[in-house]
């Protein structure tokens, strides 16, 4: 075992492991797109150097102690919670957090490869874009049509448009990242066409958690802009082109134009109190209301991660017979589906961990502050912790993307 130990210690230190890496996170980047299984796969496979450099490696305790205290609150609750298949699989779909934490603090990365390594995922995800925009283009009156209905156009990742989008607006900042600091011209140009293509994406796609963190990034660096470089007029420039692109972007996209049309229609049925079966956002809003009253009701334990859709499904024929069997999932915000879990302590605890892990990885740079709120987004618009997508991009955007940002 010693010997073995060895010779892999001194695989490790040659220039396979920098194959690895890049073997494993195109095995991840692909596996977004088409495989459950093999995102799990290149996961796992992703610790491997750390347990042959494990002497050496410093481990960053703020970040350690952040994804600790994100999974002891699951952890705890498995010791009341009945169904302890559904708490087994919350437990182990948050394991990546750890996994690639541990895997990419093993492996000292310099600029050229994490360039690699982002490159091959803004063109996987470009890659992907495309797909979903030929089907578009296969079927537009359909596909524009059915916007009206809640519905999206097919996207990779299990059609996952959800996390997708996520995924696109990732691409787009550690793209911008290279921009900025790439010499060669031509591949500065490439990036810059692919980046106005994902953003026109993301506008076809009109899904709101994707433009919810794209327009939140450039808010926020249109702040930095402002009152950190005190750059007035490039800040009104940048301003009047956000708009610009707004506007254009709603009078020219039927996908666009229709999806905000459904959104105000959900809206006006609900916000009168009027939930008809079968509309999006009426159903995450009870999702957030039973999320909020079933933890009221279990305040310090919550019902356990593994009880939680019977609880969601007893509220609902408690409170909303009439909703229907897909509308009754968990609430759509992290900090509730905790809440619902294990309690208020759970919730705290998890609050702490996630700003701890993210503040100990930002810095003064803008686009690592972009980052730090497109990673939290998602989490209080939907359960995204609760998923492989979502857990797997939390980690990736954190342990990764977040490497060689300068303060």
């Amino acid at each position: 075992m010693n010997e073995f130990r060895r010779m892999m210690q001194k695989l490790l230190k040659s220039k396979w492991q920098e194959n690895w890496m890049l073997g494993c996170f195109t095995g991840l980047f692909i596996g977004l797109m088409l495989s459950r299984a093999m995102v799990s796969f290149a996961a796992a496979l992703l610790v491997v150097p750390y347990f042959f450099s494990f002497q050496t490696v410093t481990i960053n305790k703020k970040i350690i102690t952040g994804i600790l205290l994100i999974l002891l609150p699951v952890l705890v609750s498995g010791f009341w919670s009945s169904n302890t298949s559904v708490w087994w699989n919350s437990v182990l779909v948050k394991i990546p957090l750890l996994t690639l934490f541990l895997g990419l603090s093993a492996f000292p990365f310099d600029t050229v490869l994490w360039k690699r390594i982002s490159l091959i995922f803004i063109l996987i995800i470009s890659i992907g874009c495309a797909w979903s925009m030929a089907q578009y283009f296969r079927n537009p009156a359909e596909i524009q049509a059915a916007y009206l209905k809640a519905k999206v156009l097919p996207t990779p990742a299990d059609h996952d448009y959800v996390r997708f989008s996520w995924m696109v607006v990732i691409a787009i900042v550690l793209g911008i990242k290279i921009v900025v600091t790439e010499n060669k011209k031509i591949t500065r140009n490439i990036l810059i066409a692919t980046l106005v293509f994902l953003t026109l994406y993301l506008h076809v796609l009109a899904t709101k958690t994707g433009l919810l963190c794209l327009y939140t990034s450039a808010g926020s660096y249109l702040f930095h802009l402002v009152f950190v470089q005190k750059k007035w007029k490039a800040g009104l420039m940048f301003l009047l082109l956000l708009f610009g692109i707004l506007i254009i972007a709603y009078l020219s996209l039927t996908t666009l134009r229709n999806r905000v049309q459904y959104v105000l229609y959900d809206f006006s049925l609900y916000s009168k109190g009027n939930t008809i079966p079968g509309y999006n956002d009426a159903a995450r809003l009870q999702s957030l209301k039973a999320g909020w009253e079933i933890t009221n009701e279990n305040p310090l334990t919550g019902v356990g991660f593994g009880n939680i859709p019977e609880a969601i499904n007893n509220w609902h024929e408690k409170n909303h017979p009439q909703s229907l069997p897909y509308e009754r999932f968990r609430p759509a915000n992290e900090w509730l589906v905790y809440g619902t879990g294990s309690g208020w302590p759970g919730m705290i605890s998890f609050s702490m961990g996630i700003f701890i892990l993210l503040f100990a990885v930002a810095t003064k740079n803008p686009l690592s502050q972009i980052l730090g709120i497109i990673s939290l987004i998602p989490l209080i618009t939907d359960d995204t912790l609760e998923g492989q997508y979502g857990v797997v991009l939390l980690a990736f955007i954190a342990f990764f993307g977040q490497k060689k940002f300068p303060a």
